[in-house]
C-alpha cells in the first residue's frame, strides 16, 4: 500500500491486513469503508490539495453537475461529515469531532476542531515533533 498522487486517505478503520483483521468495523464505524473509497474517487477527479487553504477550496465536477466541495457530502452519499442523530439513543449518535491532517517529512499534526465541512472557517492547530 502507498500513497496515490502523493497522498493517503483515511477514515476510522485500519488500512492494511493485520491490525485490520482484529478491528471490528461493523460495529464502530461501519461506514468507513464507504467514506474512504468517496473521499479517495473524488479527490482522483482533482489535483491533490497542496494546502489546507487548497484543500478547503477543493472543488470537483460531475457529469453535469455544479462543482462541490471535495469533503462535504449531500443526500445519498456516505456521510464524510457526520452530524449527530438525536433520535438515536445515546451511544449511537455517531459525530465527526475534528479533522486531521498528517505531514510525515516536516513531523507535523494539524487538527481541526470541527468537521470537513469547516474546514477554512476554524483555525487549525499545529504540533510539530521536536
Amino acid at each position: 500500500m502507498g500513497p496515490e498522487r502523493g497522498t493517503f486517505v483515511r477514515t476510522n478503520h485500519f488500512l492494511t491486513p493485520a491490525p485490520a483483521a482484529e478491528e471490528k468495523s461493523w460495529l464502530y464505524q461501519p461506514d468507513s469503508g464507504e467514506r474512504h473509497d468517496f473521499v479517495r474517487a473524488r479527490l482522483s477527479r482533482t489535483e491533490p490539495p497542496a494546502t489546507l487553504d487548497d484543500l478547503a477550496a477543493c472543488l470537483v465536477t460531475g457529469d453535469g453537475e455544479p462543482p462541490v466541495t471535495c469533503l462535504v457530502t449531500g443526500d445519498g452519499e456516505p456521510p464524510v461529515t457526520c452530524l449527530p442523530d438525536l433520535d438515536q439513543p445515546l451511544g449511537r449518535r455517531w459525530a465527526s469531532l475534528a479533522a486531521v491532517t498528517l505531514e510525515p517529512a516536516t513531523r507535523t499534526a494539524r487538527i481541526l476542531d470541527g468537521t470537513p465541512a469547516d474546514i477554512g472557517s476554524r483555525d487549525w492547530r499545529t504540533l510539530t515533533a521536536g
